[in-house]
């Protein structure tokens, strides 16, 4: 009777209709990654050691054209909150056009010093290695002003209410992405041959995407005219994304720093880790999926001024997340052993992995959707500066640290490695929870649903 009322409230239902394409699109992805990586390892080691490490330099690149799709995101949701369904467009234009200008200087400065780049970090790799990383990162490059394009796109898309348009152009482009990748591997271009059908497929991406929002979502029309760039509309843009992409740059170096500490661990260490990452990819996917829906939710919320409603939305979102973050952790150690045998790891390299998979399996429940589902629900209220504080922190106060502590000064290796992830998780998580309980992101006041005359 619950589970029938859950599913049939309006709330709810538009709950539903923005999870499942996430849920579905952020599946994908996922899953034809992990796909690419197996047609990569045919081509050879070196070739999966180059594009493994851009594709640690893209995340960081990335996430700045990211963060301010979820500015645009924020925005707009509270635009069209509000029925200001004018400024919403201006907003979502504008937005879309800062960002593909942004990943233009960015694609353009990385095709002229990727080598030099690649040089300064990775000096060390063997030449073939530095070689296979050089060419993916030029395509990379070429791909950025897309990337920019399709999650600008995504983010009013989603925005407005609507997250199916994302979703088949994800689909498409990773098909052909997928296709396109065994079928150029297959004619012997090697690392050029995944580059070209990456770059494909993230341009295919990007048009479909602008493609869609072109047709108008939930009567947010794009306004024609020459290209223009005004204050006036991407401060409030801008006062989330920049925050939001600190922190998500800030994260992606403290993950690349882990890496660090464990690379004197050994390959056994390395291959748990690995493992457990691949895990950790599937578990949280529901968790994400969750986290970007409340965005939208909460943004409309929040331009609406139904404050009381927020409040409850980072409740039920949170409560969502932990649900579905259990959910998966039993689907996922019920077909432990079939994954575990994708890796091929060795007795003592499966040991450790189920170690890791197993504290994951009970800390992610209770941590990560206050951790990351939270966050990005303050942020939607325009909480952004607050969040990015304690998001820094957080990392280098209990993940850095604590990692290292753990991990190297306590020889706990990869297990204590983890043990400072899940410190940080746990940091973020209360610092966030006594944010909103304490209702900091009003101002301090009680929440209460404006009621409009």
């Amino acid at each position: 009777m619950v589970i029938t009322k859950w599913l049939s409230t309006k709330e709810n239902k538009d709950i539903q209709r923005l999870f499942w394409p996430i849920l579905i699109e952020q599946t994908l992805t996922v899953t034809i990654g992990m796909v690419s990586a197996m047609m990569v390892s045919g081509v050879g080691a070196f070739a999966v050691s180059g594009v493994n490490l851009v594709d640690t330099l893209n995340a960081i690149i990335i996430a700045i054209f990211q963060a301010i799709a979820v500015g645009a995101t924020v925005i707009v949701a509270q635009r069209i909150g509000a029925k200001n369904v004018k400024d919403a467009g201006e907003t979502a234009y504008q937005s879309i056009t800062f960002c593909v200008l942004l990943a233009t200087i960015f694609g353009v400065t990385v095709m002229i010093t990727g080598r030099h780049i690649l040089s300064f970090l990775y000096g060390s790799a063997d030449e073939n290695v530095l070689e296979a990383s050089a060419t993916y990162l030029f395509y990379s490059a070429i791909s950025f002003p897309f990337i920019g394009l399709f999650a600008a796109c995504s983010g009013v898309m989603r925005a407005g209410g609507d997250s199916r348009p994302p979703m088949v152009a994800s689909a498409i482009a990773n098909v052909v992405n997928v296709l396109l990748a065994f079928l150029l591997i297959r004619m012997g271009f090697g690392v050029q041959g995944v580059s070209i059908a990456m770059l494909c497929a993230r341009v295919l991406a990007g048009f479909l995407a602008f493609f869609y929002l072109r047709k108008g979502i939930r009567g947010v029309i794009l306004p024609g005219g020459k290209l223009r760039l005004t204050k006036e509309v991407l401060t409030p843009v801008l006062r989330v994304g920049v925050p939001s992409g600190i922190d998500t740059a800030f994260f992606q170096v403290a993950r690349v720093l882990m890496t660090v500490f464990m690379s004197g661990m050994g390959t056994v260490a390395l291959h748990a880790n690995a493992i457990g990452n691949s895990v950790i990819m599937f578990m949280i996917i529901p968790g994400s999926a969750f986290s970007m829906v409340s965005i939208t939710m909460v943004g409309q919320a929040y331009g609406a001024q139904l404050f009381y409603t927020v409040r409850r939305f980072m409740k039920k979102f949170c409560i969502c997340s932990a649900v579905s973050s259990a959910v998966m952790f039993m689907i996922v150690y019920s077909l432990l052993n079939p994954l575990m045998s994708l890796y091929s790891p060795s007795p003592e390299t499966a040991e450790i992995a189920r170690r890791l998979i197993l504290i994951l399996g009970i800390m992610t429940p209770f941590l990560h959707g206050l951790a990351f589902c939270l966050p990005q629900m303050l942020r939607a209220c325009g909480d952004a500066k607050a969040t990015m504080y304690i998001s820094v922190c957080s990392l280098i106060l209990l993940r850095m640290f604590g990692s290292w502590f753990f991990g190297v000064f306590m020889d706990w290796g990869v297990v204590g490695v983890w043990m400072g992830m899940f410190l940080d998780w746990a940091g973020r998580g209360i610092s966030f929870g006594i944010r909103s309980f304490t209702n900091a992101w009003n101002g301090g006041r009680k929440p209460m649903d404006e009621v409009k005359q």
